[in-house]
């Protein structure tokens, strides 16, 4: 729950109150306790507004006990003006797949990819969610929120538990005939799968530091703009984490901005409409991030080189199985196989019944 706080000065805050969860709503999506969310949120905004210039509310009190005076979990802090982008893009009745006019949705993009790119640019020696010290104001990374484990020092441990976690989920929330599936098993393909995928920013291992810093929920849903479609603030930071750079490269969400699966050929009219109206709009946002980490961030490691990798994709994969869709776990389980069929070696046999 969000509640607008006026003070007789003019000054506007934001009462923000962690609600217990509705009975029918499934709540282990994520693992963590309330508080810990609710911490990590916390640390993200501060984090942003001392190190970075990528606008977020500042922080003016928080407690992340249950059974407080007020009852719940609660931030207050600074009021932003502005609208979620995606609450306006349909209160103005935007054309498919835009924010506003063309000019406009370009405009947006471009800020968008600021944002991400600006997070990619703080890098850590572990794998989890982004912490305060409440002693020493100290950051650090500590146990993701999603799987209440962690923190990890390399990505393979962190994507067999994220797996197992996505498949726990599933069992516990899936209509039987998503859990009867074939496809149901996505997430055991995909921890194998993600130990044969190299990785370009990394010299040596690439299952090893550094990670980079990411929102795993940016997007349209979690951004204020003013009237424009420019950017004025970015909210609910729960999702803040230091993690691999495949994670760190995917696509914002809900922008309608998702690759197809690796090789999947679509031949539904409406869908062969959506994908050549995405396509360029995928590659666009690509170059975008790319022109803004070359310019801010040279020497550092990227994600614009790793965004339409199998990496990166295989993480778009067990992202999307989320969803619980028979079709849409269908259609990455053939993808993974594709990609496995690539990334496995040769046998001794097959290079001489080949040659």
């Amino acid at each position: 729950m969000v509640r607008r706080i006026i003070f007789d000065d003019q000054v506007s805050w934001i009462a923000r109150l962690r609600l217990p969860p509705i009975s029918n709503v499934p709540a282990d999506r994520e693992a963590a306790s309330v508080a810990r969310i609710l911490e990590v949120e916390v640390a993200g905004m501060k984090f942003l507004r001392a190190r970075s210039n990528i606008p977020v509310p500042q922080v003016h009190s928080f407690d992340t006990e249950e059974y407080n005076d007020v009852g719940a979990p609660y931030i207050l802090m600074d009021y932003i003006h502005g609208t979620v982008a995606s609450e306006l893009r349909l209160a103005k009745g935007c054309a498919v797949g835009l924010h506003g006019s063309t000019e406009q949705d370009r405009i947006f993009r471009r800020e968008m990819a600021a944002v991400q790119a600006g997070l990619t640019t703080f890098t850590f020696d572990r794998i989890g969610s982004l912490y305060q010290d409440p002693v020493t104001d100290e950051f650090f990374i500590g146990p993701d929120i999603e799987t209440n484990k962690g923190p990890w020092r390399h990505s393979s441990a962190y994507f067999a538990d994220v797996a197992e976690h996505a498949l726990q989920v599933c069992v516990n929330n899936a209509a039987p005939e998503v859990l009867t599936s074939a496809s149901f098993s996505l997430p055991v393909v995909f921890t194998h799968l993600m130990k044969l995928v190299g990785s370009d920013h990394t010299s040596g291992d690439s299952l090893a530091a550094p990670f980079c810093l990411t929102n795993r929920d940016f997007g349209p849903h979690n951004v204020l703009v003013d009237d424009d479609f420019h950017i004025v603030g970015v909210i609910d930071l729960d999702g803040i984490m230091a993690a691999p750079y495949e994670v760190a490269a995917q696509f914002p969400v809900l922008a309608g901005l998702d690759p197809e699966p690796p090789g999947h050929v679509e031949s539904r009219p409406m869908a062969l409409e959506r994908i050549a109206r995405t396509k360029p709009l995928i590659r666009e946002y690509n170059n975008m991030v790319k022109e803004i980490e070359e310019r801010s961030n040279p020497r550092g490691c990227k994600i614009w080189n790793i965004m339409l990798s199998n990496g990166a994709r295989a993480v778009q994969g067990l992202n999307e199985y989320k969803s619980h869709q028979n079709h849409v776990n269908e259609n990455w389980m053939r993808a993974y196989a594709r990609l496995l069929v690539e990334l496995l070696p040769a046998t001794p046999s097959q290079i001489k019944n080949k040659s």
